[in-house]
């Protein structure tokens, strides 16, 4: 599946994309919708590819993924290097397996990479110099800031970003731009809509999904993440480590690792704020990255019922057998 021009080989009716920002409920859906067609989940998220890191990334439990088979999670180990190219070849391995065995993929996350990487294989790979995107992405620091930028190029090149500072703004957009047309060139993603099954929850009420984020990072502190963190030895260089939830404990690696652990109650609690904040301003950034796929039918959190509707209806002869 590596090398040369791709077409996309899941487009209607053979695949289900699942999108939206954390906490919207994309992934209670896709494990319902799953449970109903007899298909399988593969992941969408940049995170939960790494072994070792489950709460931080709200991977469902093992007993649930005995129920439903999922695929795209446990890949790579959390000191490995890991590429939108090798998600694309991977993922579409994985969804290619399920087709051969009888089960529709239902690609699920919020890493819009990963999902730009399926929706426009026809090109991927291919990096030049965009000047309109090159625009877009200096807008996009005028209107959110340069940490917000830096942020968008940790997630698409963790790499390139670790070589910049926030501030170097103009080398930060240049990294950006190689890493957002490596993807697939923008006559790619502008010519023609994909033609496949796509859902994407977006909240009506901005600040109850906040709400949503903060309870989750309360829950994932309650489930022990802080210890799961301390079990890793981690290191700041790792990729893994630049995901939120972990990167916030980066600070402290040293002392984790000394086993001067655990961390003071007023340090767990100024991590666990900067956990909330970091997720609402990632949370904006998928919603703006979402919306450029209009292709995709948009309905609000929790609207588990709707969307299942719009699915059953675009996948024809097999939706209308349930």
């Amino acid at each position: 599946m590596s090398g040369g021009v791709q077409k996309n080989p899941f487009t209607a009716p053979h695949a289900v994309f699942v999108m939206g920002p954390t906490a919207s409920g994309k992934s209670a859906f896709a494990l319902r919708l799953a449970q109903q067609l007899g298909g399988e989940i593969v992941s969408a998220d940049s995170m939960q590819i790494y072994r070792g890191l489950d709460i931080g990334t709200a991977k469902e439990s093992a007993e649930m993924r005995t129920k439903v088979p999922h695929s795209m999670i446990d890949v790579a180990a959390p000191d490995e290097e890991y590429s939108v190219a090798r998600y694309r070849e991977e993922a579409t391995a994985a969804g290619l397996a399920a087709i051969r065995q009888g089960r529709l993929p239902v690609f699920a996350g919020g890493t819009g990479l990963y999902f730009e990487s399926l929706f426009y294989p026809l090109g991927f790979g291919h990096v030049h110099k965009d000047p309109a995107l090159r625009n877009e992405l200096e807008e996009y620091a005028r209107r959110f800031g340069n940490e917000d930028l830096y942020a968008r190029l940790a997630e698409a090149d963790a790499e390139a970003a670790a070589k910049l500072h926030p501030n170097d703004v103009k080398r930060v957009v240049r990294a950006l731009e190689v890493a957002l047309s490596g993807s697939a060139t923008r006559e790619d993603r502008t010519a023609e809509a994909p033609d496949v099954i796509a859902v994407k929850f977006e909240p009506s009420d901005r600040q109850e999904l906040y709400r949503r984020i903060d309870a989750r990072v309360d829950e994932m502190f309650a489930a022990g993440l802080a210890d799961e963190i301390a079990k890793l030895s981690p290191s700041p260089e790792w990729q893994s480590m630049q995901a939120i939830g972990y990167k916030e404990f980066m600070p402290y690696a040293d002392r984790i690792k000394d086993g001067e652990f655990p961390l003071s109650e007023s340090e767990t609690a100024e991590i666990a704020e900067r956990i909330k904040q970091h997720t609402r301003n990632y949370a904006k950034r998928q919603l703006t990255w979402f919306r450029r796929y209009a292709f995709a039918k948009s309905f609000d959190v929790g609207d588990f019922d709707g969307a299942t509707a719009y699915v059953l209806s675009r996948l024809g002869k097999r939706g209308k057998e349930l």
